[in-house]
């Protein structure tokens, strides 16, 4: 792993401080799994359930630790008021509880771009909207930030099948890497061009973990074994 930039640190503590309020809405600590370590300092065992996971580790999510960090990021983004935000929802519809909120953002960054599938929404200011019919697309959760001194991004992939939201399951990560940041930005505006060729590849570039839901279940379940699963 690449030592921490100054802006990397920087933007850790931010992201720290605009994520604490939403953490109040969660009702208990068993919001995701670590699936394998990274460069944390922190000792987390396969299993262990946790609030939020540190930056930079493969975790298992479910919808409220996913979406708090995505408020985190957004509200990083509407502090630095310049930059590129991009969002991806699954279908449009998604979108509409949080029109007003990324309306407001486009007042001030540079470009805000939100993927999804479905009917694209109307009147909402100088958001960019591109759709996507792909359908592993449709599985990705990816909120990104890129400016001059700030970066960060959540990118995650759905690991069950449930249409219903409060019941999904997302693998992934969340980084303030400017590296990192940037290949994804760059990587994810190809997909724009909507060829099969450049998601395949896409999907090589950020492997996860192979996590199997009765794994998973089983973990959530029991959260003191530490068995490591043969597909991990």
């Amino acid at each position: 792993m690449l030592a921490k930039t100054n802006c990397e640190h920087t933007t850790t503590k931010r992201f720290k401080v605009k994520l604490r309020p939403y953490l109040h809405h969660f009702d208990k600590c068993d919001k995701a799994v670590c699936v394998h370590h990274g460069r944390s300092s922190e000792k987390v065992r396969l299993g262990d359930l946790v609030t939020i996971p540190d930056s930079d580790l493969h975790h298992v999510m479910d919808c409220e630790a996913a979406l708090a960090i995505s408020h985190a990021i957004e509200d990083i983004a509407g502090e630095v008021r310049s930059g590129e935000l991009i969002a991806t929802f699954q279908d449009f519809k998604n979108f509409l509880p949080y029109k007003k909120r990324y309306m407001s953002l486009a007042e001030d960054l540079d470009a805000v771009r939100v993927w999804g599938c479905g009917t694209v929404p109307k009147n909402c200011g100088k958001i960019d909207f591109v759709q996507t019919e792909e359908d592993r697309l449709k599985r990705y959760w990816l909120v990104l930030f890129d400016s001059e001194e700030t970066r960060a991004v959540l990118l995650c992939k759905q690991v069950n099948r449930t249409a219903f939201f409060t019941d999904k399951k997302f693998i992934g990560f969340y980084s303030f890497n400017p590296y990192l940041v940037q290949s994804i930005r760059w990587r994810f505006n190809l997909l724009s061009s909507g060829l099969s060729r450049i998601v395949s590849h896409w999907e090589k570039s950020f492997p996860f973990p192979d996590l199997k839901m009765r794994d998973l279940e089983r973990y959530i379940k029991q959260p003191d074994v530490v068995e490591v699963p043969s597909s991990l």
